[in-house]
């Protein structure tokens, strides 16, 4: 059984970030304020995603298309086309 993540906002704004990256994604949200039914799978967006953290950090500010993005994933409470996900490094016991 696979089990739940929770979604921290740090991974819900480099997702926005991040289907910014998505071809026509941008336009669907501002002709319809709604983030596409599907989003088809798309491995190489690890490369864009890299990309964002190493220029901007993982705990970002959004620009306005961004926001946009943003606003239609938390309006709906879905991500079509998956989330970044954040792995924080573990501490080592006795630290």
């Amino acid at each position: 059984m696979e089990e739940s993540k929770t979604i921290s906002n740090r991974e819900l704004k480099l997702t926005a970030a991040l289907y910014m990256h998505i071809p026509g994604l941008l336009a669907h949200v501002k002709a319809t304020g709604r983030l596409p039914e599907e989003i088809k799978p798309c491995p190489w967006l690890y490369m864009p995603l890299n990309h964002i953290i190493m220029r901007r950090g993982t705990d970002i500010t959004l620009d306005s298309d961004e926001q946009l993005i943003y606003d239609a994933i938390v309006k709906e409470k879905r991500l079509p086309g998956g989330s970044a996900c954040l792995v924080e490094p573990q501490e080592k016991k006795g630290e």
